[in-house]
């Protein structure tokens, strides 16, 4: 699974419903979040993806960049375009440093956030191009403070050492 710390994320978009917990009813809110990673990244969802999606640019005009053989910058089929990667995992970890920067004071932090619906595109260079949806539970300051975050680029921190495909455990109780 995905994760990161301190990177830039843009807040795309934010859908505010509500969802029964129980019988209690929960404000709960969708973040669509974009934002490119090195395609490293890639890693760490499946071992063979990157080398799948891309391939050393064979380019005798440019300069060999060292030893680094697993430098893969060329996109091999971009006609694929955007990928979707299945599977929902929770609980991560969702932090968003929106504070002074030198504590977590006014930051948004959800530990328990869902993480899912990821397509990536891969592009040129080595970079992929991330779309994905995180699933919380704001109060309601939270959830100002996220609408004031919207179509903004904020630096997040995505931490899934603990996350699950709540899917793949879904399909083994059934």
């Amino acid at each position: 699974m995905l994760d990161f710390i301190r990177h830039p994320v843009r807040i795309l978009h934010l859908n505010v419903r509500t969802e029964v917990h129980g019988d209690e009813e929960r404000t709960a809110v969708d973040i669509k979040l974009g934002f490119d990673l090195p395609n490293r990244a890639l890693d760490k969802l499946s071992p063979s993806l990157r080398a799948s999606l891309y391939e050393v640019l064979d380019d005798p005009n440019l300069p060999v960049l060292g030893p680094d053989g697993q430098h893969l910058t060329h996109v091999k089929n971009p006609q694929l375009g955007t990928l979707k990667w299945a599977g929902e995992y929770a609980p991560v970890g969702l932090h968003f440093h929106t504070g002074n920067g030198r504590s977590a004071k006014g930051d948004l932090l959800f530990p328990e956030a869902t993480f899912g619906k990821l397509a990536i595109t891969a592009k040129e260079g080595g970079t992929c191009a991330c779309v994905a949806r995180a699933q919380i539970l704001p109060n309601p300051d939270e959830t100002a403070k996220l609408v004031g975050l919207l179509k903004h680029e904020i630096p997040a921190t995505l931490d899934s050492a603990g996350a699950v495909d709540t899917e793949v455990e879904g399909a083994d109780d059934e």
